[in-house]
């Protein structure tokens, strides 16, 4: 029976591509797969910080190269790994109860 394939948000598929399709040793399809079951049901934002934290310098500018030619903006490695600290500063903000705030 055919595992049923882990929902990615459009970030996470190129990163799940772009390891599935590197010659380094230790990757491939099968490191790619164990992956994307880390990759799944992550928001893009969750993926970004991912990749920050888990991915290595030559990966991330791998990375970085898709969003640069996909966008057409000029971006480097500093900025993943800056986006990727932003976005874990703010998941640490705390839940506020909007609600009790405005009565």
């Amino acid at each position: 029976m055919r595992k049923k394939s882990p929902k990615l948000c459009p970030l996470a598929q190129h990163i799940v591509k772009m390891l599935a399709e590197s010659g380094r040793p230790g990757h491939g399809p099968s490191y790619a797969t164990g992956k994307a079951f880390e990759l799944q049901d992550l928001s893009t934002n969750d993926a970004l910080v991912w990749a920050g934290r888990n991915l290595d310098s030559r990966n991330q500018g791998e990375l970085v190269d898709v969003i640069r030619k996909a966008s057409g903006r000029d971006l480097d490695a500093a900025d993943l790994t800056a986006a990727a600290r932003v976005g874990k500063a703010i998941a640490a903000l705390p839940t506020l109860d909007l609600l009790e705030l405005l009565l």
